[in-house]
């Protein structure tokens, strides 16, 4: 099936929007930790769950929840459709895999803010129940460890999109002048590199839940962020991060509202 320009824009924008909406939010609970402001930094169920416990938090929390519905789909066209025409081998192959890959994670997270919304309840635990899953596996400790492999690779790749500016082939500022877009490009490539330490740091977890057989080793974004927080050097790399995170969120809005596809 092919989505005409109107839908497929319409799916981009509402996905982009929601996307950073959520990073903003994560960026700046990750601040606010800091600072003193907040008593911890938060993954994206979390931010979820706090959108729904503020005013007219049912309204936002289910916009939040159709947009991120509105993005898994899209990534999952991108996949099917090859919007990008990456083909099907190697690298083009392994790309439309990630694209769907990050659909699936973003209509999980999707799916959780509905059953939030309504029946104020979530599920919790799911991914640590996956990982649960594959070590009771004679092959999972091999198997966790390859997703590290691979959650360390999407973090490098992340970096060298960043470092080579990859992350402004298509987001269409070119009518901006040189100030503003100077801009955009040093938001997205601080909010790659913020990125890329959260893969690191969330590899790191699926080394160790993979060599130890234990998938309470696991632990997603807002753990891998309050892990930054430790050391002599915590405060600093989590305010660095949460900033990263920050300047992602704004770099997907700008995506949203300039791109076209």
């Amino acid at each position: 099936m092919k989505l005409s320009a109107k839908a497929r824009n319409r799916l981009f924008t509402a996905g982009y929007l929601t996307k950073g909406v959520v990073y903003l939010l994560m960026g700046g609970f990750a601040v606010a930790t800091v600072i003193g402001s907040s008593r911890s930094s938060n993954g994206p169920k979390t931010v979820i769950n706090w959108v729904g416990e503020n005013p007219f938090g049912k309204l936002f929390m289910g916009v939040i929840a159709i947009g991120l519905l509105a993005y898994c789909c899209w990534r999952w066209y991108m996949a099917i459709a090859d919007t990008k025409s990456e083909g099907h081998e190697g690298s083009g192959l392994i790309k439309r895999l990630g694209w769907a890959v990050s659909g699936t994670a973003y209509g999980a997270l999707s799916f959780y803010a509905f059953e939030r919304l309504f029946t104020g309840r979530g599920g919790k635990g799911a991914k640590e129940d996956m990982i649960g899953l594959l070590l009771a596996q004679s092959w999972g400790q091999l198997a966790v460890s390859a997703i590290g492999v691979i959650v360390a690779g999407v973090g490098l790749y992340q970096l060298f999109r960043a470092l080579k500016d990859k992350h402004m082939e298509d987001v269409g500022v070119e009518h901006l002048n040189e100030g503003k877009r100077k801009v955009i490009q040093n938001a997205g490539r601080i909010g790659l590199m913020a990125r890329a330490v959260v893969y690191g740091v969330i590899a790191y977890f699926l080394f160790r839940a993979g060599t130890m057989s234990d998938a309470s080793q696991f632990k997603g974004i807002g753990e891998a962020l309050s892990f930054l927080e430790k050391g002599s050097l915590g405060a600093m790399l989590l305010a660095a991060t949460g900033t990263g995170l920050l300047a992602y969120g704004s770099f997907m809005l700008v995506r949203a509202n300039y791109e076209r596809v």
